[in-house]
């Protein structure tokens, strides 16, 4: 799935329940020049949605972990870089509390790389990358998710488009869930 197609998609759950589904104006090519050289080249498709829509405001989720209940913002490119070197900085403490992130082949087993790119978070306990250095058994640019509770690291999609059609698609296995706290607002 393409990031429109993407869009369009999150349009229409919103307006099936009647809600604005409002986009920030564009990421400035500055600040995905900063990211760029900060983190190292970005995903084309991330790239692509980062200027249609620089991010999500806090109460407008635009992702979901497939298989979960969770409603992710998307973080701006500056919200992305803040995000890395928090996890950056807390990578070895998390190594000397918890040992490997995970033993899963596709992975590293690191709770950081340079090569990662955090685009979506559930208020930090949940953080969705795009990872360019994976394991031996993984593809660069796959997305990735570092998960609070039990800390850990956990293999998501082979890209980040596979990514857009697999939140697409567990969105739509409840899209009340996803928007719950937005029609609780109500």
């Amino acid at each position: 799935m393409t990031s429109e197609q993407y869009l369009q998609h999150l349009q229409a759950v919103y307006a099936e329940y009647h809600l604005p589904f409002e986009r920030k104006r564009s990421a400035t090519e500055a600040d995905l020049a900063e990211l760029t050289m900060a983190l190292g080249p970005l995903d084309p498709a991330l790239a692509a949605l980062w200027r249609m829509t620089e991010g999500s405001n806090g109460e407008q989720p635009m992702f979901q972990r497939p298989g979960f209940v969770d409603a992710l913002e998307f973080l701006t490119p500056r919200q992305a870089l803040a995000q890395a070197r928090s996890m950056a900085k807390r990578a070895q403490r998390m190594w000397d509390l918890a040992g490997p992130a995970s033993t899963d082949k596709r992975l590293t087993g690191h709770w950081w790389h340079a090569g990662w790119l955090p685009f979506a978070s559930f208020y930090g306990d949940i953080v969705l990358l795009v990872d360019r250095h994976p394991g031996a058994e993984g593809t660069a640019g796959q997305v990735i998710a570092y998960v609070h509770d039990p800390d850990e690291i956990q293999w998501i999609a082979p890209s980040f488009e596979a990514y857009l059609q697999a939140a697409a698609d567990s969105i739509d296995q409840d899209r009340e869930e996803f928007l719950l706290g937005l029609l609780d607002q109500d």
